[in-house]
């Protein structure tokens, strides 16, 4: 796959041979213009951070130019629609398409069960989101390709930083505790997307507008590109060498250790496998300006990315790519 991002490709998506196809006949990372996913689309729809203090880390996105809302309690509708704690509160720093999540664990659950385990092996990227527009079919078909999965669940919360108060609607669908190894990677449908990414609320100030990759690293990334194109209803490819699913916003990346030790500068794995680190869309002259004012050093930096390491950018790496670029990982060992 190019290093040059094609724009205005149509994807024709055929979910029954579990393929994402371009109209040029090419299978590659695509890049749709819109928030919520149409007729069989999936996308990359957000990223999370697992983190023992949501003040220190919505600090720390904040020097890093992000925009971070105020602590959310996430709750869930009961059969009667009362709310009820899910276990967990979030902060969110919001982009032009998807947001970065940050998580702690705030209320005796089996969710903040869960969310515990995974924090004790470390702090950092633990959540993958992808979104499809009906979630009860990809249940079906997700549990007909040999995943087991909860029930869908309504996500409500009232946003208690924005006038009126308006409530945030959105339907999740998880793997039943250690279907997917490297974390919690569900599917989300976002229902008030006006509340959501209303423009006053979105960063602007680092330049980062869009979430477009995932890099995952593992054991066997062959294996582990399979189990997640049967997950998405992709056929896995191969990207700059390495394996990959295309999805019609986005894509996730798997290397294992000795591949991520060519890409990632001081790479230090925790133990394997990991969400080793995400990549933005953004205009790097906004990025460069807001390190420069706060001092934060990139481990990587050339005219089309930025990358921070873990220690800045709270346990994983954080990729800032220019938009033309459609091979993010692929920058740092060829720049």
């Amino acid at each position: 796959m190019g290093r040059a991002a094609g724009r205005g490709v149509a994807g024709n998506v055929d979910r029954a041979r579990g393929r994402s196809r371009l109209a040029n006949g090419a299978d590659r990372m695509s890049w749709t213009g819109r928030q919520l996913p149409e007729r069989g689309e999936v996308f990359l729809d957000h990223v999370g951070y697992f983190v023992a203090d949501l003040a220190a880390a919505g600090a720390q996105l904040e020097r890093l130019g992000f925009r971070v809302s105020a602590v959310n309690v996430q709750t869930n509708a009961d059969a009667s629609g009362a709310l009820k704690p899910s276990g967990t509160s979030n902060r969110l720093a919001k982009l032009k398409f998807g947001f970065i999540e940050l998580l702690a664990a705030t209320h005796d659950t089996p969710l903040a069960d869960q969310f515990r385990q995974a924090i004790a092996r470390y702090s950092g990227l633990h959540l993958i989101a992808l979104s499809a527009e009906d979630l009860g079919k990809e249940r079906v078909r997700l549990m007909a390709a040999g995943f087991a999965m909860q029930e869908v669940v309504e996500l409500k919360r009232r946003d208690r930083t924005l006038p009126g108060e308006p409530e945030v609607h959105f339907s999740v669908l998880r793997p039943q505790p250690g279907a997917m190894a490297e974390g919690r990677v569900q599917w989300v449908r976002p229902h008030t997307p006006e509340i959501v990414w209303r423009p006053e609320t979105i960063t602007t100030e680092n330049g980062a507008e869009a979430l477009t990759d995932m890099l995952l690293c593992v054991d066997d990334p062959a294996a582990a590109a399979a189990r997640y194109g049967r997950y998405a209803g992709r056929a896995p490819v191969t990207r700059g060498g390495l394996h990959a699913i295309a999805l019609d916003r986005g894509g996730l990346v798997f290397a294992d250790a000795a591949q991520a030790a060519t890409i990632l500068p001081g790479f230090d794995r925790p133990g394997l496998p990991f969400m080793a680190g995400q990549a933005l869309r953004a205009d790097l002259a906004k990025t460069r300006a807001v390190l420069a004012r706060t001092g934060i050093e990139p481990v990587f930096a050339c005219n089309d990315a930025i990358c921070l390491g873990p220690r800045d950018a709270l346990g994983g790496y954080l990729l800032f790519h220019a938009p033309q670029v459609s091979d993010p990982w692929d920058v740092l060992r060829n720049p």
